[in-house]
């Protein structure tokens, strides 16, 4: 077992799609399965290149992941043709290594995978734990009958086993404690405590696996809808391993349940272990809004243990959108959920799916009115403004849009919104709100970031900091820095009502003038930059890190303008 432990023959890869934001929290998925594969005498090795800006073959060979018998991948929509260069590239210098692929996209399209690449041994269908671990532990006696994969016979034959019964005891399983080898490595993930005025260790728990709602945009319906759960003391012993093994005093809990709040007794029962546990810890989760707002009694226990916010699945405000996605819901009950959580005090992260390839200006007006109504003009990130339907594999909107279009798409496509937009009004705000996004939002969230990280600091530390004309000036460009993609949208839908899309794109044209004088968008960026300095020395460089984030043809106006009042 040592010599295994130190020479694992397994690899569990996340494969590379290219450099992104987005992907910096390590696969639970693929960290359940090792941690699993471990428990059971199988040690392996693993990979995280979600984020790489690598080939493939690249990463492939600075890992030598041909050194392995066994290689699994994790594969989403995005990410499969990438993950085929990579077992091509360790077909091609090990043949005889076990190519395993899992995942929702892999589970969606098994059969396809199976009959067009030659160089995948396996598919493993829905949850991974106990289908992998058969494949290892059977590895050499070539078995094809376990339950719960896809295989290739040796004459060439695809053989679609039996699904492999879903894992019941989900306190039976280990804790995802599995490290990676990852080009960036994962950020410490924190959460800010506006009640406590700082910044607290937070940690990523899963307390259920699926959801047994039928949207019909959700890839957690390839793996199956029957829903399971943890007890609150498997959660709390998890919290204390990886406080005890990492050596941070967590003190926030996100659940990323893709639905925790499925029987609200139970979810209450989890929180009020941790709360016992230690009194200090926060919370979070996601939920349908249809759920909080019939369980909405439990509501002020669950704040009492230590709530804080709320991820709402609203998606859209248009009853067509809803029916579409098949939310049950009506867009009343969005706003009537937003409301209930701001009456407890409680915050709300957004959940938002602003165009599908349907969607109208009738459709994003209606999107607008909720977003002023649910005060989501103050609301950051503004990702919700960009957001648009992706159709993934095994989904039945996918479904859907194959028919009303008269095609099929491929195994690894997933169709850019751009091609499927229906109506010519729609379109052309769809490629304004990108042009807003590449050329304004990055200088935004940095101006945000810096502005309201150093009036936190100063509010914290009121008596050596007293309030100066300088820094009631930079709350009022942070307001006003908040609303301008809001502003923005507004202007935009107008000018397209007024065109129908048939506009010439000059979307520079309907930048707003927000703020006090009424700089240009880039101007107040710029002047608010001038002011962090102002307030702060040690943070120079703020105007000009604002400067290399904007447009260079926007970012010289006349110093009169900039200044302001």
């Amino acid at each position: 077992m040592s010599g295994a432990a130190q020479h694992p023959t397994i690899a569990l890869v996340n494969p590379s799609v290219g450099y992104s934001d987005r992907r910096k929290s390590k696969p639970i998925g693929l960290a359940y399965i090792g941690a699993y594969l471990a428990h059971h005498g199988f040690p392996a090795a693993g990979f995280d290149f979600g984020d790489s800006p690598q080939s493939p073959a690249a990463l492939c060979g600075e890992h030598r992941l041909d050194r392995f018998e066994t290689v699994g991948f994790s594969v989403y929509n995005e990410s499969l043709d990438a993950t085929l260069e990579h077992a091509a590239w360790v077909k091609r210098r090990n043949p005889e290594a076990l190519v395993v692929l899992g995942g929702p996209h892999a589970t969606a399209v098994h059969t396809d995978i199976m009959r067009d690449c030659p160089d995948i041994d396996a598919v493993v269908r829905r949850e991974g734990e106990k289908p992998m671990l058969d494949l290892v532990r059977y590895r050499h006696e070539n078995r094809l009958d376990i339950p719960g994969t896809t295989v290739r016979t040796p004459s060439g034959e695809i053989r679609v086993n039996i699904d492999s019964p879903f894992l019941d005891d989900l306190d039976s399983l280990p804790f995802p404690d599995f490290p990676f080898v990852s080009d960036s490595g994962y950020p410490p993930l924190t959460y800010f405590d506006s009640n406590r005025g700082m910044v607290i260790p937070a940690l990523a728990v899963n307390s259920s696996r699926s959801c047994p709602y039928n949207c019909s945009f959700c890839g957690v319906l390839t793996i199956g809808r029957k829903y399971r759960m943890r007890s609150g003391e498997s959660v709390v012993a998890e919290l204390d391993h990886f406080r005890t093994s990492e050596g941070l005093d967590y003190q926030h809990v996100y659940f990323s349940d893709a639905n925790f709040y499925v029987y609200p007794k139970r979810a209450l029962q989890i929180v009020q272990a941790l709360h016992a546990y230690d009194p200090r810890i926060t919370f979070s989760f996601g939920t349908r809004v249809n759920q909080l707002i019939k369980h909405q009694d439990f509501i002020p226990d669950l704040k009492e243990c230590g709530l804080r916010f709320v991820e709402l699945g609203i998606e859209s405000a248009s009853p067509d959108v809803l029916k579409r996605l098949s939310k049950g819901v009506d867009p009343s009950d969005n706003l009537a959920a937003v409301k209930l959580l701001e009456r407890h005090g409680l915050g709300v992260s957004l959940d938002f799916i602003m165009i599908d390839p349907e969607t109208t200006l009738a459709d994003l007006r209606a999107n607008q009115k909720f977003l002023k109504a649910g005060g989501f003009y103050d609301y950051v990130p503004h990702e919700h403004l960009y957001t648009h339907l992706a159709l993934y594999a095994g989904t039945p909107i996918r479904d859907y849009y194959q028919e009303r279009r008269g095609t099929t798409f491929g195994m690894s496509e997933l169709p850019p919104i751009e091609t499927l937009i229906e109506d010519p009004a729609t379109a052309r705000v769809r490629a304004a709100l990108v042009w807003f996004r590449d050329a304004y939002q990055p200088a935004v969230d940095q101006v945000l970031a810096e502005a309201e990280a150093l009036l936190q600091a100063r509010a914290k530390h009121r008596a050596e900091h007293p309030v100066s004309r300088v820094e009631l000036d930079l709350q009022l460009d942070v307001v006003a820095v908040r609303h301008a993609p809001n502003l923005y949208f507004d202007r935009l839908l107008d000018d397209c009502e007024r065109h129908r899309g048939d506009g010439a794109a000059d979307f520079a044209a309907l930048l707003p003038r927000p703020g006090t004088g009424a700089p240009t968008l880039d101007a107040l960026l710029l002047r608010a930059a001038e002011r962090i300095e102002a307030l702060a020395p040690d943070n120079a460089g703020a105007v000009g890190r604002a400067a290399a984030l904007l447009p260079a043809s926007l970012t010289t106006p006349n110093t009169a303008e900039r200044s302001g009042p």
